[in-house]
């Protein structure tokens, strides 16, 4: 002891002793050994001793680093997170190292800034239950948790939506810890960008040179800026002592705006929840259609289910596509799509209702192949919308035609009925959401007035356009879609070849959803397949491992330590199951979900309720699998 003070080497002892190595952090003030003490002092009080769970701590020490100027404080505490002779997370022996994988995966993740943080919020606020827990690595909570503290870190000032989310998340003495956690953090940034001399430690160069995402991801941040320690801050509030009048109106703009989002967000939310009893009567539905022996009260009763299950799943896409459209989250997919064969789907999947309904619905000038630049999934979509809406407003008797031609470097794709027409002073009004000319009081099954608002937006997105036209009421409609040509050389495979009942391909099928998934399992038996079932990612993979089935059925959610991404990432590392195919199932259908889904390893991400087209994208890879094991094995 000198005055009172712990010498500098027994600070150095104890820091090694905790660390396993002494970071050039603690070497940074020679000069001052007993501000150095007081320094590790406040580490352990608000860093080591906190009682947040050691790895939780050091993940979020890396991901608040993100957003600071100075590199050295990620860099370290990414060599913690790694373990072994990188030195401990959190100081704590026994935390398990992570692996490089899972460190570039969170560094990956969107920051707030980069995301709608009103849906994370609404999530919270939906998820919360009370029983205040910390959340595991890599979960939903814990992403939820990231962002709310990004956000509380770099803009303390505006960050009362961020703190009671938290609050929610964590409960009050949790939260006391957290922030106790996120001062600790932030004083750490703030003595290394007075301290420039510090130096990234050896072993994290020699790391770096070994990995290059990561390097990038850590010296290349473009949100490293995001947080200056003190200067932004300072200039933000005073610019909101200055003009209070001016941000009182903008703060009553932006709540309008946030009401707007979450009412989008609801939809969007409610519009997925209900896709899961839906999955279950598609399913039943589906099964209920090929038994055999049914009376005629039994097949008429399926017709009934099949048409409403339809109209429901319907009117469930167009909420959600609303609400995607309204909040930007659409994504295009452009590829080279042939026409021909396109629209006699369409024709075919349509005609039964026509028929029913008493109309006449053809194809004119669809025998000549056409191809166009196009997202297949959304033309798909639009087609059906124009057919659908010719369906609903032609009376019985009437005459629906599909067409299209070459027109310069064009496909005019023209859909035509004898139906109610529409007057000219409604027609500005035609391709607005929530408008209808005809309400469902007068027409039955009206819908909610959004399918030709989402179909014009869906076209616009992809490069094409669609006009409508009509001589008055009761004098039909005509309208008219254009999409770029792209060719015509075409693969003329199709994905809609049935399950050959002598094949018996195997599935395994992992859904939490019991009804849902004893309904589709029940149907993948009826078309020739033997189908396993689990209601867990644990179960589920434990089965893969058994019976090494020939494709993979998972929903993305699901409960537990393991969902759907990380069955995906199981599955891939483990080298008995690598010629199996995966495909991800899910009530969202975002593109980010599409993304997400294929960076764990899934072939494809299919959408509640299974549809005809789902159906056929699950045929075609089990088509697929059939190939490359014929292939390995030197068969035809």
């Amino acid at each position: 002891m000198v005055d009172g003070l712990v010498a500098p080497g027994r600070v150095e002892a104890e820091v090694a002793e905790r660390f396993g190595m002494v970071p050039n952090f603690f070497r940074s003030a020679a000069a001052a050994p007993d501000l150095i003490q007081q320094l590790w002092g406040f580490t352990k009080a608000g860093y080591l001793d906190n009682p947040m769970p050691s790895v939780l701590k050091e993940r979020l020490f890396v991901w608040l680093s993100r957003f600071c100027p100075t590199r050295y404080c990620i860099v370290r505490h990414v060599g913690f997170l790694l373990g072994g002779v990188h030195g401990r997370a959190s100081g704590d022996a026994a935390a398990p190292a992570q692996s490089v994988t899972e460190v570039v995966d969170m560094l990956r993740r969107p920051t707030p800034w980069q995301r709608d943080m009103t849906l994370v919020y609404q999530l919270v606020d939906m998820s919360s239950k009370g029983a205040a827990i910390w959340p595991a690595s890599g979960s939903d909570a814990e992403d939820a948790l990231f962002a709310c503290a990004a956000m509380i870190f770099v803009e303390p000032a505006r960050s009362d939506q961020a703190r009671r989310a938290v609050a929610l998340l964590l409960g009050a003495r949790d939260v006391e810890l957290f922030n106790g956690f996120l001062t600790f953090v932030r004083t750490a940034h703030y003595w290394t960008m007075l301290h420039p001399e510090i130096e990234t430690e050896d072993d994290m160069q020699q790391v770096m040179r070994g990995h290059e995402e990561l390097a990038q991801l850590l010296w290349e941040d473009p949100e490293a800026d995001r947080c200056e320690m003190g200067e932004r801050l300072f200039q933000e509030l005073s610019a909101l002592r200055e003009g209070n009048e001016r941000h009182e109106l903008e703060r009553a703009r932006q709540a309008l705006e946030e009401k707007d989002r979450q009412k989008d967000e609801f939809i969007a939310i409610l519009a997925h929840e209900l896709r899961n009893p839906l999955s279950a009567i598609r399913a039943a539905t589906d099964c209920l259609a090929l038994c055999e022996g049914q009376d005629p009260l039994a097949g008429r009763l399926v017709e009934r289910l099949d048409r409403q299950t339809s109209a429901m799943a319907r009117l469930l896409d167009d909420l959600l596509d609303a609400s995607r459209i309204a909040l930007g989250r659409v994504s295009i997919q452009l590829e080279r799509v042939e026409l021909s064969s396109l629209c006699e789907s369409l024709l075919e999947e349509h005609r039964p209702s026509a028929l029913q309904l008493g109309l006449e619905i053809v194809a004119r000038g669809t025998g000549t192949q056409c191809i166009v630049n196009a997202d297949r999934i959304r033309l798909r979509q639009i087609l059906d919308n124009l057919l659908s809406n010719a369906i609903k407003f032609t009376p019985a008797g009437g005459r629906i035609d599909l067409g299209f031609v070459e027109h310069d470097d064009q496909a005019v794709i023209t859909v035509q009925d004898t139906g109610l027409g529409f007057d000219e002073l409604f027609a500005p009004k035609l391709f607005e959401p929530f408008t209808q000319q005809y309400g469902t009081r007068d027409k039955a099954g009206g819908g909610l007035g959004l399918g030709l608002a989402i179909a014009n937006r869906l076209a616009l997105l992809q490069g094409g356009s669609i006009s409508a036209t009509s001589a008055g009421v009761n004098q039909g409609a005509l309208f008219t879609l254009t999409f770029p040509l792209a060719g015509r050389s075409v693969d003329s495979k199709s994905n809609d070849a049935p399950v050959s009942s002598e094949s018996r391909h195997s599935i395994l099928l992992i859904e939490d959803n019991i009804d849902a998934a004893s309904s589709l399992a029940d149907l993948l038996e009826l078309k020739g397949c033997k189908v396993s079932v689990a209601h867990d990612g644990v179960e589920g993979f434990q089965m893969a491992l058994r019976i090494v089935p020939d494709v993979i059925v998972c929903d993305l959610a699901l409960p537990g330590a393991c969902d759907g991404f990380g069955v995906a990432r199981a599955c891939r590392d483990a080298p008995v199951l690598q010629s199996v195919r995966l495909l991800a199932m899910s009530g969202y259908n975002s593109a980010r979900h599409h993304s997400e889904a294929h960076e764990a390893g899934f072939e494809c991400l299919l959408t509640k309720p299974l549809n005809s087209e789902a159906m056929a994208m699950l045929t075609q890879e089990l088509h697929t699998h059939a190939v490359e094991a014929s292939s390995r094995t030197g068969g035809a």
